[in-house]
């Protein structure tokens, strides 16, 4: 089944694997729906889709806000009538300290948007998709779900709530025509590794050191890269594919349609 004519609403869609995510669909024929808090990055993103003929919406909001999540929703299907995909994405690193010297509030953030979030756009999508007959929910996790990495107890305590409430998702959903899956992107180059980068070693310890070796030795993935296997997921549709957590590399034999259909997004 194709994507063409259909509509996703991308969290963080101002930067990162958000922003490629959105205009790599776009080019695909799906209406986008940008959303994040930061408008100016959004318009960014819309005067790239807007200049190659796609169509978009910004929906700037915050999504750790249930009410701004259901504005946003409502917002999308008064404009493109439908909403086919979610792609959870947006997210933070939270406080890259130990336990002790973690600030709560940055600890409270990282949840409230990492994991919260999530599950206020899924609140709204799913009633949705349902009435449809047809949806997808793609969530954004990380190797960190399933790995003890030190200092960054918050982000891998969020991935790993992110990647059970996909399966938890599925299980409540599974006599429903809707896959909820969820994705791990591997380590890209985006703004989020250049801001964990730019932290001090007396923050990051023995590990900043691995996030500096990891960009000097070309080790971090192409947002591009994981776009395509976004779209990969977006357009199946098997039900046993629902509570699935795959890797980029899961989806090597399905990327070659995906790919750059109107050229770099850089």
């Amino acid at each position: 089944m194709g994507l063409q004519d259909e509509t996703a609403f991308i969290t963080g869609a101002g930067q990162g694997l958000g922003r490629a995510t959105a205009v790599h669909l776009s080019r695909l024929g799906m209406s986008v729906v940008l959303n994040g808090r930061r408008r100016n990055r959004l318009e960014e993103v819309a005067g790239i889709i807007e200049a190659e003929g796609g169509r978009c919406l910004i929906a700037a909001g915050d999504i750790s806000d249930p009410r701004q999540v259901a504005e946003g929703v409502q917002l999308t299907l008064e404009t493109f009538g439908s909403l086919e995909v979610l792609v959870n994405n947006a997210a933070v690193i939270g406080p890259p300290r130990t336990l002790e010297d973690a600030d709560p509030a940055a600890w409270k953030q990282a949840m409230d948007i990492n994991v919260n979030g999530a599950f206020y756009c899924c609140r709204e999508a799913l009633p949705v998709m349902i009435r449809q007959g047809r949806g997808r929910i793609i969530n954004l996790i990380s190797g960190l779900a399933s790995m003890a990495y030190p200092r960054f107890c918050s982000y891998c305590a969020s991935k790993a709530a992110l990647l059970q409430m996909t399966r938890c998702l599925a299980e409540e959903f599974q006599d429903k025509p809707v896959q909820i899956m969820a994705l791990d992107p591997g380590v890209m180059d985006t703004e989020m590794q250049a801001e964990i980068r730019s932290l001090d070693e007396e923050k990051l310890g023995p590990l900043h050191k691995d996030f500096l070796d990891m960009k000097k030795k070309d080790r971090l993935r192409s947002p591009q890269e994981a776009a395509e296997m976004i779209a990969a997921l977006a357009e199946r549709d098997r039900s046993k594919d629902s509570g699935r957590s795959f890797a980029v590399g899961d989806l090597i034999g399905v990327k070659a349609r995906h790919i750059n259909p109107a050229g770099s997004d850089n």
